[in-house]
């Protein structure tokens, strides 16, 4: 009897020091730059330097002044792919009309995503994540076998809407390129504050490629994502350009 007990005691200590070595799910707070209503509009004017978003997060993604290329934020760098397909280290002292930034931690671990197109991964995401209602950040690793990205080039004043803007986006088809697509997720209920379900943009491995992602055919990539419990935005000092703006048009930032 006594051996049994001792046995039940010793689950019972493994038990729970896996418990305290694995530790909660610790969440992340996104920083967000304007609204994805008043980008929609047509408001690109540069609210927030880079130099200033590196102190809210160090992985995430958005845009540039007069909506001048994409932009990527990965490992505590800031990448603006520009609409010729270079990319660029963003200038401290440049601005963003919109962007969403976390510290990414990857404290949940989603596992192997091989073989997915974009819908694919979107939804063997969602089914890990299990919940729609809330925010999340997500970085996928690895090999993709097509990837198709775009940019966009940079609008002259008086600027158009996003959606006008979009019909000059320039398109870079990937193939067999190593890198991390950067993916937000927000839920139905902030159509005019982020754009809702995933939104993804890429960087390669070695910081020449990337844009916002259109469509993927992943070989092989390992996913990690965080759940979001705060979200703060930074709305726009100036009234949108535009009234009537119902939300962001399909595909867009």
């Amino acid at each position: 009897m006594r051996c049994v007990f001792r046995r039940v005691r010793l689950a019972a200590l493994v038990f729970f020091a896996c418990l305290v070595l694995a530790g909660p799910v610790q969440a992340v707070d996104l920083y967000q730059v304007s609204t994805i209503e008043a980008l929609s509009a047509g408001l690109y004017e540069g609210k927030t330097t880079f130099a200033d978003l590196a102190r809210h997060g160090d992985f995430g993604l958005g845009t540039f002044v007069d909506l001048d290329g994409e932009m990527v934020a990965l490992d505590g760098g800031f990448y603006q792919v520009k609409s010729d397909g270079s990319v660029h280290a963003a200038r401290p002292e440049a601005k963003t009309p919109y962007a969403d930034v976390v510290f990414f931690k990857g404290t949940r671990d989603l596992g192997a995503v091989d073989g997915l197109d974009l819908d694919g991964l979107k939804a063997a995401l969602m089914a890990k994540l299990a919940d729609p209602a809330r925010y999340y950040v997500v970085r996928v690793d690895g090999t993709f076998s097509r990837l198709t990205a775009r940019s966009v080039p940079a609008q002259p004043k008086p600027w158009p809407t996003l959606a006008d803007a979009i019909k000059g986006q320039r398109l870079f088809p990937l193939e067999q390129v190593s890198g991390t697509l950067i993916g937000v997720y927000a839920p139905p209920s902030a159509p005019g504050l982020s754009p809702t379900g995933w939104h993804f943009h890429f960087l390669s491995k070695d910081r020449t490629r990337g844009g916002h992602v259109l469509a993927v055919s992943i070989a092989q990539a390992k996913a990690r994502a965080d759940n979001v419990e705060q979200v703060t935005v930074v709305f726009p000092d100036h009234p949108l350009p535009r009234q009537g703006v119902a939300g962001p048009a399909a595909g867009t930032e």
